[in-house]
């Protein structure tokens, strides 16, 4: 009957171990699951082997059920380590070396156990009846030798559990404060079956057995069925879980900032085996310096070559030992790739900053050579196919004076290889290859014996990517890249290297323009000639200051606008259709305009619009130049008038003068009838006072037009509109006439007092220039507003102007055979025109029409310089 007890509770244990092992799923960190079910599994084994090694008492069988015992039972040990150390957050067992030594000892010890029978140390059988028949074992020193190791190692397993119990219990929420009592009962059990083995001298009913298999199931039993939440609650592996789910590095750390777990790919990055478990700042001074948030980059030595590494240290969510997690990522290729990228802004940034186009260029090396994998970088100079062979030294400068030897510009740490590959090495060195084939060239090192390529490898070089760069109308090169990265370059970074190599022959042409082009705005900003852009809409991009001086727009009120705001009204629609007609068909218009200016000012300008044409040949833009030439015009028609009337009428009147003179004369010396000849003479005589007087006549005008338009215009003098009525009407009672004056606007309005002088020489002109008699002259004067124009209209019942006369208001100037006598119609035209304003005529045989059109000034008659126009 005991035998039968015996046997049952060591098979229903085996089975309970083996069940328990299927139910251990809730386990999510892969090291305790395996651990567990291994410690369950050699468990229940174990526990069936004994169970058959007490059925039967044949010695054969017997001794062999007790070795399988044996060798699963110390197998258990190992099994209880690797779950205690998976569970309590340790890397124990994930350490090569450990593992090593843990396999070397389980095997020695099996193979002791396995040849018992050969040398006998280990245990001895004997049959025995008492309390019931079965072989008894007798252990020898070694086996207590095996004990002593297995129970310490046990217990070593004990403190890594009962450590994180407590650590998990201390300093956690209410829900985790409680200490896991049940656990600690149930690790306990684990050591109880030691009391029925010591218990068995001294009792009849116990029999010498390992009873541990017992203790293990109860265990077993006690997590699977009872504390299974609380047990998974107190596990430390979560965090492992953490960093074992990290296809990058991954560090634990605690709130005391020691490092409480590590995956193998941080500690290869950090130069170990494993991670220890030290303080963080012990570790590594550059992660422990981390806040919490942060991220930066560090550079690491791993297998020989220099990586670079994303850190992020954050908080660890969920887990009740690890407050913060660090993690390691790999950004060597990232970084580089920014790196490079890096080069290409800067090569578009150099597009404004660059003073020459070429400077930037002989820059690459240094721009390469600060990526730390390339070891070093080589602009090389080719030999221009066009000349002799020999390079163009006017075109290219190395930027190190050193290096002046017709090799390139070098940048890294490897400035002798270019000086002996220029002389020496063959045509397989990649760059000289690019050199000589025009085309990208790559080479690893390991896969040639060349000469080169082991003075690289000397070197750490382990790739080398050569590129042309072909800059027009400049000295070709070759960019050489070496690099030490242990993989070469890849299809990302070889790609964005030929890239920006490609970018740059445009990049030099983009600066060149670009220089060229702030050259032309320097110069058109400080042209005195007004200058304006139009997109083909006739919409201003640009203006330089010279037209916001000239038109009185700034810039911002011209930008955005078109050029219809400084239409005067004098220019008819034949003429913009003509304008726009030549500039569309891609030519150059240049014309006479009237314009007017922001105040109200015409102003008239020599205008050139060239088209900037598209690769197509159509117009994308227009330019517009305009040069202001009122003031030369001015000066021109005065010259030429001042000149007909000294050289023409002057000379017409001498003539007649002179005609005269002779016949008087002539008459006195054959006077016959003293009456009749001094009637004669007395009529030449008249005659001549008559163009004396006319002489003196034009005389006094053009010396009123020299003094009316020679002023100093520096400044504007304004007088209000109620004073011209004022002035018409004196002039005409002067006269003996009189003028009828009608105000339609404001009377305090100011205009220019130039006006004054306009309005007396118009009503004498009407007045004395009449077929009638002063007093029977009908003279009316009307004044009103038109926007911000006044608008002056003298009218008469005279004869009219002569055609003769009115060649100053249709062409503006004169020609030989078509001249008008009388400087007071040109004295109006010159005086109107000075101030900005503009005059046209209409005659019929009803009488005269002038109608006069002036910008009307503010009432403190104050005005931009840049607006006003005028006689200097």
């Amino acid at each position: 009957m005991i035998q039968q007890g015996y046997i049952a509770v060591f098979a229903l244990t085996g089975v309970v171990c083996l069940l328990a092992a299927t139910t251990v799923r809730s386990f999510t960190n892969p090291d305790v699951r395996r651990g567990l079910v291994g410690l369950l599994a050699l468990n229940g084994f174990w526990s069936l082997a004994t169970a058959v090694q007490l059925a039967t008492t044949a010695h054969p069988v017997a001794r062999a059920m007790h070795i399988l015992a044996l060798v699963l039972g110390i197998a258990t040990v190992f099994a209880w380590l690797a779950f205690a150390s998976a569970y309590s957050g340790r890397e124990y067992h994930r350490q090569r070396t450990l593992q090593a030594a843990g396999a070397f000892v389980y095997l020695a010890i099996v193979a002791v156990k396995v040849s018992n029978p050969l040398h006998g140390l280990y245990f001895a059988t004997s049959v025995v009846a008492d309390p019931f028949a079965h072989i008894a074992i007798s252990y020898h020193a070694f086996h207590w030798f095996v004990t002593g190791f297995a129970y310490t190692a046990a217990g070593v397993g004990f403190l890594w559990l009962f450590e994180s119990f407590n650590r998990n219990s201390a300093g956690g929420t209410a829900e985790w404060s409680a200490r896991p009592a049940a656990l600690y009962v149930l690790v306990a059990a684990t050591a109880l079956p030691i009391v029925p083995y010591g218990l068995s001298s001294y009792s009849d009913l116990l029999i010498r057995t390992n009873y541990e298999p017992l203790g293990v199931a109860v265990f077993a039993l006690g997590v699977s069925l009872y504390a299974r939440a609380e047990f998974r609650r107190h596990s430390s592996p979560s965090h492992s879980a953490l960093v074992d789910g990290l296809s990058d590095g991954g560090l634990l750390v605690d709130e005391s900032e020691t490092v409480i777990n590590a995956n193998e790919r941080a500690a290869e990055i950090l130069g170990r085996s494993y991670v220890p478990r030290v303080p963080l700042a012990e570790l590594d001074t550059e992660l422990a310096s981390l806040e919490t948030g942060e991220t930066t980059r560090i550079t690491r030595s791993v297998g020989g070559d220099e990586r670079v590494f994303e850190t992020h240290r954050l908080t660890a969510e969920d887990s009740p030992i690890a407050a913060e997690m660090v993690t390691l990522k790999d950004v060597t290729r990232v970084s580089r790739l920014e790196q490079l990228m890096g080069i290409h802004r800067d090569i578009n940034e150099a597009l404004i900053d660059a003073a020459e186009p070429w400077q930037f260029v002989r820059e690459l090396p240094d721009q390469f050579a600060a990526i730390d994998a390339y070891e070093f970088v080589w602009l090389y100079p080719v030999a221009d196919d066009s000349s002799d062979g020999s390079l163009d030294s006017s075109s290219w400068t190395a930027p190190d004076d050193s290096l002046d030897d017709g090799f390139g510009a070098v940048a890294g740490d490897a400035a002798a290889y270019p000086r002996w590959a220029d002389a020496e090495a063959s045509s397989t060195e990649p760059v000289l290859t690019a050199a000589a084939r025009r085309q990208a060239t790559r080479v690893g090192v390991s896969k040639t014996d060349a000469e080169w390529a082991r003075r690289l490898s000397e070197r750490g070089v382990t790739d080398c990517l050569a590129v042309p760069v072909a800059v027009t109308d400049e000295q070709p090169v070759v960019l050489g890249v070496y690099t030490t990265d242990s993989n070469g370059f890849d299809a990302a970074e070889t790609q964005l290297i030929e890239e920006i190599c490609r970018l740059v022959p445009e990049a030099v042409r983009r600066i060149t323009a670009h220089r060229d082009a702030l050259r032309y705005k320097e110069a058109i900003t400080h042209t005195a000639t007004a200058v304006f852009i139009t997109d083909t809409d006739g919409t201003i991009e640009y203006v330089n200051p010279a037209f916001e001086r000239l038109t009185g727009y700034s810039k911002r009120e011209a930008i955005g606008s078109t050029p219809s705001m400084l239409q005067s009204g004098d220019m008819d629609d034949d003429y913009y259709d003509q304008l726009w007609d030549t500039i569309n068909a891609g030519e150059v218009f240049k014309e006479r305009i009237t314009n007017k200016t922001k105040h109200g000012d015409r102003y008239i300008a020599e205008q050139t619009i060239s088209p900037i044409l598209d690769d197509d040949g159509s117009p994308s833009a227009f330019v517009a130049i305009q040069f202001e030439v009122t003031n030369r015009m001015l000066r021109e028609q005065r010259l030429s008038v001042l000149h007909r009337v000294l050289r023409h009428n002057l000379r017409t009147n001498l003539n007649v003068i002179d005609g005269h003179a002779t016949l008087v004369e002539d008459q006195l010396d054959a006077a016959a009838d003293a009456d009749t000849t001094l009637e004669a003479a007395n009529d030449s005589l008249e005659t001549i006072r008559a163009h004396t007087t006319k002489l003196a006549d034009q005389s006094a005008t053009a010396q009123r037009i020299e003094q009316a338009l020679s002023n100093d215009r520096s400044g504007r003098t304004c007088l209000p509109v109620a004073e011209l009525a004022t002035t018409a009407r004196e002039t005409a009672e002067r006269l003996g006439g009189t003028c009828e004056v009608a105000v339609r606007m404001d009377r305090c309005r100011q205009i220019d007092a130039e006006l004054r002088q306009v309005v007396e020489e118009l009503v004498e002109n009407a007045v004395v220039h009449n077929d009638a008699p002063p007093a029977e002259a009908t003279v009316r004067l009307t004044l009103e507003q038109d926007g911000n124009e006044l608008v002056l209209v003298i009218e008469d019942d005279g004869p009219g102007i002569p055609d003769t006369e009115l060649v100053f208001t249709e062409e503006g100037t004169e020609e030989p055979l078509h001249h008008s006598s009388g400087l007071d119609v040109w004295l109006v035209k010159w005086l109107v025109v000075s101030i900005g304003g503009s005059v046209t005529v209409s005659t019929d045989d009803d009488g005269t029409s002038v109608r006069v059109a002036v910008p009307i000034r503010s009432p403190d008659a104050a005005e931009p310089e840049a607006a006003q126009t005028g006689l200097d």
